[in-house]
Order: C-alpha cells, then structure tokens, then sequence
C-alpha cells in the first residue's frame, strides 16, 4: 500500500471505548483514510449492504451482539465483490478454536487486541502499510498475532 492512498476502513466493534481508541489510534499513523464505524454485526452487514462506497480494509471484533465476528467474516466473504476485501479479526481471546475459524473463514489476519494505545498505534501501522493479501503461502505464525 502507498503512503498517500486514500483508505476507507470499516470497524465494527460494540465497545464505545474501544471505537474511540481505534479513531485516536487511526489518528496517530500517518496515512489518508475514512473511518466508517458499526455498533454490532447487523449494522455491520447494513453498512456494507447498502449505497455506502465499498471498504478498502475492515476490522472486526470477535464478541458483537446481534452477529459475532465470524458470522459476519462468513457473511461478508459470500457477499458479491467483498470475497477479496481484506479483513482483520480482532478479540481479546485467542482461544485456537476462535482464530482456527477465523482463518478457514478467509480472514486476513487475527490480532489479540493491544493492551496498550501504542500497541494499537503499532498494529494499525502494520495492517496500514504492509499487504494484507492472504494466500496459500500465509501461515499460522503469519495470521495470528498476540501480546
């Protein structure tokens, strides 16, 4: 991804604090983008649903009431024009069977959330400014990152 490109990244996560740490995090690396936010996995699937531009990059969080991450991971990837939008999980667990699930589901990437505004700074960056594209040759070391 180049330094200048325009990025429209929708997060859904149901944590008030966690969205407005996200934003300021967003804030913090240097790179042009939109933040469009969802409160639950409904309104997640709305988003993309309706006549919103489509997101270059989404974030979901594993534990959303109405539709968790993964029931939103399958339903975006079986979503016309979303089957290549890379997609990163977000979650406080990384219990095998959540990330494992995740990773047959056609995330991009599984990120036990920071426990730090820099550690989010930092993943934020990487996700930003690194390819996110997954193919054959990503392995588990490469999809799972913890604290």
């Amino acid at each position: 991804m180049k330094h200048d490109q325009y990025f429209r990244i929708l997060l859904a996560d149901d944590d008030d604090d966690d969205t407005f740490l996200f934003r300021e995090a967003l804030g913090q690396v240097s790179f042009q983008s939109q933040l469009i936010t969802a409160a639950n996995g409904m309104e997640l699937m709305n988003t993309i649903l309706g006549d919103n531009p489509k997101p270059d990059l989404i974030f979901l969080d594993m534990n959303m009431p109405v539709k968790n991450g993964l029931e939103c991971l399958g339903d975006i990837r079986t979503t016309p024009g979303f089957e290549e939008t890379p997609i990163v999980i977000l979650s406080t667990s990384v219990a095998q069977y959540l990330w494992e699930s995740a990773y047959k589901g056609g995330a991009n990437l599984y990120i036990q959330k920071p426990t730090s505004f820099s550690g989010l700074v930092d993943i934020l960056h990487k996700c930003l400014f690194q390819r996110l594209a997954k193919d054959n040759s990503t392995s588990v070391e490469q999809f799972l990152i913890t604290n």
